[in-house]
């Protein structure tokens, strides 16, 4: 197609009724005119979304990504759309750029087809061109589409020539950095774009053919065909399945391998993630490709019955048929799963233990919990951060796993595995979410704290799990007593009590775990394996009562029993596993119920550690320390 806009060049239909060219050729304004040329009749198109025009003499290139799309007043019917190939090919690539010169004749634009070939990268403003050599491109190809003869679909958009009049080639945009152009106008096209292709196969039909042989392509990785398949089902996503550029950048994360960054160019749509990971390298322990395990993160959904889940349910399936193919069934299976008899409880797990070298820092780790058998970690861990530059970071690294795990409208797990000194923070009253100012996390998901200590000690495992078994399919305010580490409650007594009394699985504290007595209890407490504690943020321990001193946990009547008999009234219908969920109501209920009252969610933290649910104990990777440039310990 002849664009006669700013310049003269060319472009190419991308959906119906929509054209891409250069920003160069087409103009930088939104709302100008351009006059396009389509088998011998004009139109007028408008310029919707255009990158920013070169500024200054100093400039030979208009800035990165110098791309236009176009809107036709009146499109002709039944056109064509070429299919796009966000993946850039590899080198020595045959190549064709089609666009216009008027070599053979002065003024005249006739059509030229250069058959050309995939160079190196070159950077432009630290975003990767496409190098187009062993061919002449002239002024006139600007604008127009690189096929791809590897994957038969347009990789590309020429941008400019190296050296005019020669066979030196030149440089290409890709063509995924369309997304660079606007969240609003790339969507409305790239969706136009897929829904064109999934109702007209011309253009698949003909890459097939176009396409390098397959037995070429590596037998574990995903065919063009089922790239396809999958953007296909991706495009017909529901609108409020679409998600944000932040959710994407977070689906992205979750699926691709630890440690990588975000891609420089925004993520729009599903399509985008997609294209990203199956760009990556291929997993390093032979598990699903990222691809395909983006995927199956958002089929897992169709499970829980949400909205467009025939949708869900044929994702679901493909990803199955796929991974079968790829002799990957079991890997797709535990990534799909929500099966309870796996003990699966999706959640974030969040961990912050002391540095080895320096005990006043902190590393922080986060990992998606999903079964016994799906751990992944969600991020390097960090090197030693000072105590509130590490809690930020705990924030951040929840707020996005958060994000992955269904969002904070979707109400989770969050498990934080914490040494004592921290516990007291008010994790609950976190706000994580700047455009929900009223909402804070323990409000919103389910969140618990964990004992850093115990899961740091192999050795005090097995009373973990026996008293964590203890209270399986019973009342919690029925097994709870009364802890405050005064009287006969001190620490070498307190831990005769628990090794004659397995069944002491539940604590009422009667204070925070960081103050006085109460801290040398929990000590006690952690050591023998109990899995249940609960007590209110900030508060001290009554004086001790000189009358009746605290007697044996679970024998004795605890003198001051105003904590444990609200928590026993407010829990006594509420079993072990159902401990979450309670807390984060009561919290919400503190806000809702008599103002007057006082309240046990409003201070109520929960300490709940099933050990069925333990996180690796090595590092995540041996990231250097900040302040001593060595590997962590």
């Amino acid at each position: 197609m002849f664009v006669h806009g700013l310049r003269e060049g060319s472009g190419f239909f991308v959906a119906p009724g929509f054209v891409v060219s250069c920003a160069h050729v087409a103009g930088a304004q939104p709302e100008e005119r351009v006059t396009l040329r389509w088998r011998g009749d004009d139109y007028e198109a408008v310029i919707c979304a255009a990158s920013e025009e070169a500024v200054g003499a100093g400039w030979s290139l208009w800035p990165y990504p110098d791309l236009a799309i176009l809107e036709l007043v009146e499109p002709p019917e039944g056109h064509p759309c070429v299919w796009l190939d966000g993946s850039l090919p590899e080198t020595d690539t045959p190549l064709t750029a089609v666009g216009f010169t008027d070599t053979l004749e002065s003024d005249t634009a006739s059509e030229r087809r250069a058959q050309l070939t995939s160079g190196g990268r070159t950077a432009l403003q630290g975003h990767p061109m496409l190098e187009i050599v062993a061919g002449e491109i002239n002024l006139g190809l600007s604008g127009g589409p690189v096929l791809s003869h590897a994957s038969g679909g347009v990789c590309a958009v020429v941008k400019a020539t190296r050296q005019e009049d020669s066979a030196m080639g030149g440089f290409g945009t890709p063509v995924d950095a369309l997304r660079c152009l606007g969240p609003e106008v790339y969507s409305r096209v790239i969706r136009a774009h897929d829904r064109f292709h999934q109702a007209d196969n011309r253009w698949h039909r003909l890459s097939d053919r176009v396409e390098t042989d397959s037995s070429e392509a590596p037998s574990d990785y995903l065919s063009r065909a089922e790239d396809r398949q999958f953007l296909d089902l991706l495009a017909t996503m529901p609108s409020d399945q679409l998600g944000g550029q932040g959710t994407h950048t977070a689906a992205f994360l979750a699926a691709a391998a630890p440690g990588t960054q975000p891609p420089d160019r925004p993520l729009v749509a599903h399509r985008d993630v997609y294209v990203e990971l199956a760009a990556r390298m291929f997993p390093e322990d032979c598990g699903l490709p990222y691809q395909l395990a983006y995927c199956a993160d958002l089929a897992r959904e169709a499970d829980a019955g949400a909205g467009g889940s025939d949708i869900l349910r044929k994702l679901h399936n493909q990803v199955l048929i796929a991974a079968g193919r790829l002799q990957l069934g079991q890997e797709a299976l535990l990534r799909l799963a929500n099966d309870p008899s796996l003990g699966t409880r999706p959640s974030v797990i969040g961990m912050m233990r002391h540095s080895l070298r320096d005990r006043s820092l902190y590393h922080v780790m986060v990992w998606r919990y999903r079964s016994r058998l799906d751990i992944v970690p969600a991020a390097p861990e960090s090197p030693g951060l000072p105590l509130q530059e590490g809690l930020e970071h705990l924030a951040q690294l929840l707020t996005e796993q958060i994000d992955v795990m269904g969002g904070m409208s979707k109400p989770g797990l969050i498990e934080l595995i914490l040494p004592s000194e921290v516990l007291d923070e008010d994790f609950a009253d976190w706000k994580l979410w700047p455009s929900s100012s009223y909402s804070t996390l323990g409000r919103k998901q389910q969140v618990v704290l964990r004992p850093l200590e115990r899961h740091e000690t192999p050795h005090l495992h097995h009373a973990w799990e026996q008293r964590w078994q203890q209270l399986e399919n019973k009342p919690v305010g029925e097994a709870l007593v009364c802890v405050c580490g005064r009287g006969r409650q001190q620490q070498a007594t307190l831990d005769a009590t628990f090794n004659n009394d397995p069944t002491l699985a539940a604590l009422a504290l009667a204070g925070s775990p960081r103050s006085g007595p109460v801290a040398q209890a929990y000590e006690v407490a952690v050591a023998s394996g109990v899995p249940v504690m609960m007590w209110l943020r900030g508060a001290d321990p009554s004086p001790p009562c000189r009358d009746r001193p605290c007697g044996i946990p679970g024998r004795d009547t605890c003198p001051d029993h105003g904590f444990l008999a609200q928590a026993r009234r407010t829990l006594a219908d509420t079993e072990r596993d159902a401990l979450p969920e309670k807390i984060c109501a009561l919290r919400n209920a503190a806000l809702t119920d008599d103002p007057c009252a006082d309240h046990i969610g409003e201070r109520v933290v929960m300490l709940w550690d099933d050990p069925g649910r333990r996180v690796p104990r090595k590092s995540l990777a041996p990231a250097a320390s900040a302040e001593e440039g060595r590997p962590n310990e």
